[in-house]
């Protein structure tokens, strides 16, 4: 049970640290499209980066809350 206990433990801490960088990466990515898009590209990627911003930080926010709770119990 210790074994896979500890194992799930290793698991969603390197999940966590994923979506963590995944999230900081998107969330201070350089802006490279701005510059060859037209207004409605411009427009519909800013949309999408931020629909995929928000979405990464609450995936990573639900694993760091579920490490925290294995880390408390």
């Amino acid at each position: 049970m210790l074994t896979i206990w500890v194992l799930n433990t290793v698991g969603l801490f390197a999940t966590t640290v994923g979506a963590l960088l995944i999230f900081l990466y998107r969330w201070k990515s350089p802006r490279f499209a701005e510059h060859w898009l037209s207004p409605e590209g411009k427009q519909a990627y800013a949309k999408h980066r931020r629909l995929l911003t928000v979405g990464v930080g609450v995936l990573a926010a639900w694993l760091v809350l579920q490490y925290v709770a294995i880390i408390v119990l």
